[in-house]
């Protein structure tokens, strides 16, 4: 696992849940998403044959009560040359949408998210 986030009202505090980078070999390069669950030591994870993410970042739906209500964003390199941002329910982990960029994407190990200023 690498590049691990959590969500950030939770910084400096007890957290349950970190997502991150991980491998499903063999390979050279991160080709997973994962949610861990530090409580129950359980893992979900997200997969798509010859793609490459870049580390995950949640967002938390406004008005969120539990900690993994929002979303997990990551910026996607294909295995064709092409990109997308990936949108994964943060809660189940599972995937919501994807945005094609209209460009090629080179693979990034980090990534940003910038609230509206």
């Amino acid at each position: 696992m690498d590049m691990c986030s959590i969500n950030p009202a939770y910084l400096g505090k007890k957290y349950r849940y970190a997502y991150a980078c991980g491998a499903k070999r063999p390979c050279n390069f991160p080709n997973t998403l994962t949610k861990i669950d530090l409580f129950d030591k359980k893992a979900k994870n997200w997969y798509d044959e010859g793609a490459v993410p870049s580390e995950p970042f949640f967002v938390a739906r406004p008005g969120a009560t539990e900690e993994d209500d929002g979303v997990v964003i990551s910026v996607i390199s294909d295995k064709n040359g092409e990109g997308y941002a990936l949108i994964l329910d943060g809660s189940t982990f599972e995937e919501i949408a994807r945005a094609k960029f209209p460009y090629g994407l080179p693979y990034g190990l980090h990534g940003c998210w910038v609230p509206k200023i």
